[in-house]
């Protein structure tokens, strides 16, 4: 019972941010989580090239970005 309203709590919560994020931002919220995904995927990407290297593996493929 405890977690159920502690999810539920959670939800809300989060509904009411997300709510209050596309009320701020209005029609340049799209754009700003398009954003936000992009950098986290080159990010990652990165990071993951870098653990490759460790481990000794080189990545096929010429980088032709960044």
């Amino acid at each position: 019972m405890k977690d159920g309203v502690m999810l539920l709590v959670a939800g809300l919560l989060c509904a009411g941010g997300a709510a209050l994020f596309f009320r701020f931002f209005g029609s340049d919220a799209l754009n700003i989580v398009v954003l936000i995904t992009m950098i986290c995927a080159l990010i990652d990407n990165a990071r993951l090239r870098r653990r490759l290297r460790e481990m000794g593996a080189k990545p096929e493929g010429k980088r032709t970005w960044l």
